[in-house]
């Protein structure tokens, strides 16, 4: 299994997320996940999950749309998702949603 460092490494070479993002979905500080990923220190219970729900997300918006259109379209209200941002729903522990809206754009039904 990945280091929670190689995660957030992961995450941040796609360009479609940045630590603040990371800090977001995790509802820890940016401080925090700099410390994770300088493998100071790791991630617990929830936030360890939310972090894992991003990069799954991230991994399939990335295999749908490039890195810029990715990039907003995690940072923006959704249509397909009530008007609401994908990250936003990450964090709340809502990622099947985002992934059916994912899912959604790759097979061309989007509003």
């Amino acid at each position: 299994m990945a280091t929670t460092s190689g995660v957030i490494k992961e995450l941040i070479d796609t360009h479609v997320v940045d630590i603040s993002d990371v800090a977001l979905v995790t509802g820890a500080s940016s401080r925090a996940v700099s410390r994770w990923n300088a493998s100071r220190a790791n991630p617990r219970g929830q936030a360890q999950d939310r972090l894992l729900d991003l990069k799954l997300v991230v991994d399939q918006v990335r295999s749908v749309l490039r890195e810029e259109p990715a990039r907003r379209w995690l940072r923006s209200p959704n249509p397909e998702l009530d008007w609401r941002k994908p990250l936003e729903l990450i964090a709340e522990g809502d990622r099947y949603r985002v992934e059916a809206a994912i899912l959604a754009i790759a097979e061309g039904v989007t509003r």
